[in-house]
């Protein structure tokens, strides 16, 4: 059950992680279209500028379910890799549980923010007076992915340990090794063959 959980996370964080790319790219050319226009036509685009910040929290949000999963979150780790596996996995749990119990508190802060927005019906002080519903809310469903995606590798993990399968439990929840990058870094490309540039 648990594995089909997780194989299921990673799916929906990998459709969110691109539709957080696509926001940003949307941003991307947003604001250059509107910094061309300013410059060459002389008219601006209103509200770019708000636009791109509510796509970059949500693209933000929506990113970090896959970036936990593929374990691409940045981590110190030059004495890591000299300690034994069972020391490892300790630390790796005890930073596990601690990131949890972070990411939900700040996960319930974004839902009561959500949560006076509704009850206030309040709306952005822009010319473009946007319901900040409509942000806030895709900005909770990424936290919400998150909070659990985050308690599914906990399980894990803890799961992992209790049978004694340390491996496993590394690959969930670990620093990736040097052949996990190079394997990541060359995935897609053939071998055998050479890109041309």
């Amino acid at each position: 059950m648990l594995d089909t959980l997780l194989a299921l996370a990673h799916r929906l964080s990998r459709y969110s992680a691109r539709a957080g790319g696509a926001m940003i790219l949307f941003a991307a050319f947003m604001v250059t279209f509107d910094v061309l226009s300013r410059r060459i036509l002389g008219i601006t685009m209103s509200g770019s500028d708000e636009v791109s910040g509510y796509l970059f929290a949500i693209a933000t949000a929506l990113a970090m379910p896959y970036a936990l999963l593929m374990r691409a979150n940045v981590r110190i780790d030059a004495a890591y890799n000299l300690l034994s596996r069972r020391v490892r996995y300790g630390m790796d749990l005890f930073g596990l549980i601690l990131f949890t119990i972070f990411t939900l508190m700040v996960t319930w802060r974004v839902a009561l923010t959500v949560q006076v927005t509704w009850e206030n019906d309040a709306h952005a002080i822009t010319p473009l007076h946007t319901p900040l519903i409509v942000p806030q809310s895709i900005w909770l469903a990424g936290w919400v992915l998150f909070c659990i995606c985050l308690v599914l590798v906990l399980a894990g993990t803890l799961r992992a340990g209790w049978r004694g399968d340390l491996a496993a439990a590394s690959r969930l929840s670990g620093v990736r090794s040097v052949e996990e990058e190079v394997a990541g870094e060359t995935a897609g490309v053939l071998p055998g063959k050479v890109k041309e540039a």
